[in-house]
């Protein structure tokens, strides 16, 4: 096959033409541009509290009562008083006197107290009562005093059946303390 000049002038221009753009190219300067970032420290840290301690120094004890025909309740102050309503009577000459809780933690700190809503005692028959409105003496909050402690007093109200069967009756309550 023969080529025409002009035909082969053509393929040396193409050529050409290639050859300079890729000249070009290579010849063109290459702009890097490099990002500017920025750099910063910052500490990192945390405090260790000491937690609250609550350690049970004496439980809540209705003492002893007697039931008549009618129910009623019993209500015993964080200060240790006692009321008795409706068919129950309390017998005053036996002990009895609210939970009592020794507190520690960090000096001079709140912390918020939660009681229970409600505890069921059951005798050895399996008869029950049910203990409510829980109180506190601080109440709701607390304040450690400079050394870090405090007393917790908790009373509460026992409510009582008509003929509730004779017998000893129990059931367990938890209290808790937490920094505000």
């Amino acid at each position: 096959m023969s080529y025409s000049p002009s035909m082969l002038q053509r393929v040396q221009i193409i050529f050409l033409r290639r050859y300079v753009c890729l000249l070009a190219l290579l010849l063109v300067p290459v702009v890097v541009v490099t990002a500017r970032a920025a750099t910063e420290n910052a500490t990192v840290s945390v405090d260790i509290m000491s937690m609250l301690s609550l350690v049970n120094q004496s439980d809540l004890t209705f003492g002893e009562i007697t039931v008549g025909d009618a129910s009623g309740t019993v209500v015993l102050s964080p200060a240790g008083s006692r009321l008795s309503t409706g068919g129950v009577f309390v017998n005053y000459a036996m002990s009895a006197g609210p939970a009592v809780f020794d507190i520690s933690g960090l000096p001079n700190a709140v912390y918020a107290i939660t009681l229970p809503d409600s505890v069921v005692l059951t005798g050895a028959s399996g008869n029950s009562m049910v203990v409510d409105d829980f109180t506190s003496l601080p109440e709701n909050n607390g304040l450690t005093g400079p050394g870090g402690q405090q007393n917790l007093f908790v009373g509460a109200t026992l409510n009582v059946n008509t003929h509730q069967a004779v017998g000893s009756y129990s059931g367990l309550m938890s209290i808790t303390v937490e920094y505000n």
